[in-house]
């Protein structure tokens, strides 16, 4: 009888358990980052998590999260060097080279890891169709024989070049 008890006593924890709503927010704000304000708020030291979104009033706007672009007149530039596929394995200051194809091979052989921004691996987007595809190491290789000049995807506009002569401390910022 005991043993029945316990049983029907967990079934109605579970149950009760089970039936709840919980919601995990898709941001968080912790200490870090820079000091920021407006005419009615101010934040000092803001950073979040990978999940990237904004929030907003009538009088102020946060961007929330560990983002690789800047916001410059609204636009958003994100901090790549179009060409430069191995970003993330390479030093400052980024360059275009011939390691570049053969990074971006390695990442079609799952060799290479790519630097991905806001989840596009937007630096070996060499032709600028918004795909990485085995036509951009067509296209890097034809760009050293002097034949194409490297493209951007227009949903992720590069900020560079020219690539600053300081390394920003957010460099490369690929996501995990």
């Amino acid at each position: 009888m005991k043993r029945i008890i316990m049983i029907v006593c967990f079934c109605l924890v579970l149950s009760s358990a089970y039936g709840q709503n919980y919601v995990i927010e898709k941001q968080v704000i912790v200490s870090g980052g820079d000091f920021i304000d407006s005419e009615n708020y101010q934040l000092n030291g803001f950073a979040g998590q990978v999940a990237v979104d904004d929030i907003s009033s009538g009088s102020y706007q946060c961007y929330l999260g560990f983002w690789p672009f800047a916001l410059i007149q609204g636009e958003f530039y994100y901090k790549y060097l179009p060409g430069d596929a191995n970003m993330a394995a390479g030093g400052w200051q980024p360059v275009v080279i011939g390691g570049d194809v053969t990074y971006l091979v390695n990442y079609f052989r799952a060799i290479s890891v790519p630097c991905l921004l806001d989840s596009f691996y937007a630096a070996a987007d060499a032709n600028g169709d918004c795909m990485v595809i085995g036509s951009d190491v067509t296209y890097m290789v034809n760009y050293f024989r002097g034949a194409n000049p490297i493209l951007y995807c227009p949903d992720y506009k590069t900020i560079w070049p020219p690539v600053p002569s300081q390394q920003p401390a957010d460099w490369p910022g690929c996501e995990e």
